[in-house]
């Protein structure tokens, strides 16, 4: 069964009468030349977020931009009222979703690690070391910095910033992102799937055989996502990958191949558009195109269906 997009209605684009906030937040990150650097980031607690208040606790989406773009793109920051932060208040306002945490991070500057994954020396079909991207190494900073950070910050459903509290917790954690930001999703799954339960990778396929894959290696890339799912000791109820790109995108003839191709691995990814049913999905939007305009609304169908299982 396809998951049949959903066009967002008009109204969530404009402001809401119950608005959440932007907090501009600044965190350590090692950097093996000079011990530290500071990391910046944008992050939305939802209307009713109440910081004395630890009783109630929140579910988290780490949300990354796509390639040029920087973390201050989705919400801009304190006090800006931009589209998804419109989209978040009304679903939150109107009952669509459980209130959230919206982390928006960036990509570029990651700790300075510039040797080849050695996970992936060996990769069955590999045509040769991939050339480094800064996307390859985020999920280090992710799992060891990011997370560790903001949640012992917020009220979160992590007891600590320990490893077993982060990986017990990982049922309210869900990663996505738009482009390079998709290609990063990808990447977290295959190397922190003990954190994440849902992911949500929109326009952009996995990297981790072939570069700009173009198509190629499609089957060979979704036996290997396959094989982290199996080797994970996971079953297919613990992890969800609700993906999403419009016919018009130029990531289409590189994503619709993989998507196909995952299919066919279904002890591991069941497909159904009914997250009761299966633990994959991937909307096929007529005439999306790569752009924010739609990346919105992928983001606005898809948070229907997290942390609802």
């Amino acid at each position: 069964m396809e998951k049949i997009f959903k066009a967002l209605p008009e109204a969530y684009r404009n402001e809401c009468s119950k608005q959440g906030t932007i907090e501009s937040v600044y965190y350590p990150v090692p950097n093996l030349a000079d011990g530290a650097t500071e990391k910046h980031l944008n992050l939305y607690l939802p209307n009713g977020y109440d910081k004395a208040d630890d009783s109630r606790k929140y579910n988290v989406l780490y949300l990354m931009h796509g390639g040029g773009e920087d973390e201050n793109l989705l919400f801009g920051g304190p006090g800006e009222n931009r589209e998804l932060k419109n989209i978040l208040d009304h679903m939150i306002a109107n009952g669509d979703i459980e209130p959230l945490i919206v982390v928006t991070p960036t990509f570029y500057g990651v700790k300075n690690n510039l040797q080849n994954d050695p996970e992936l020396s060996h990769v069955e079909g590999l045509d040769h070391p991939l050339p480094i991207i800064e996307t390859d190494y985020y999920h280090d900073e992710l799992v060891n910095d990011l997370i560790p950070y903001i949640e012992t910050q917020y009220h979160t459903y992590a007891k600590s910033g320990s490893k077993a509290d982060l990986i017990a917790s990982r049922e309210h954690r869900a990663f996505g992102g738009f482009s390079m930001g998709s290609v990063t999703t990808w990447n977290v799954f295959i190397h922190a799937l003990d954190y994440f339960k849902y992911f949500m990778p929109l326009s952009g396929d996995c990297w981790a055989l072939v570069q700009k894959a173009e198509g190629k290696k499609a089957k060979e890339t979704a036996a290997y996502l396959a094989d982290v799912a199996r080797k994970s000791g996971y079953r297919p109820n613990d992890y969800y990958l609700l993906c999403a790109t419009g016919n018009g995108d130029i990531a289409y003839p590189n994503m619709k191949p993989q998507m196909d191709a995952l299919k066919e691995h279904s002890d591991v990814f069941i497909y159904s558009a009914d997250t009761t049913k299966g633990n994959f999905y991937f909307i096929d939007c007529d005439g999306g195109v790569h752009t924010w305009h739609w990346q919105n609304q992928f983001i606005y169908n898809i948070l229907l269906d997290l942390f609802k299982n």
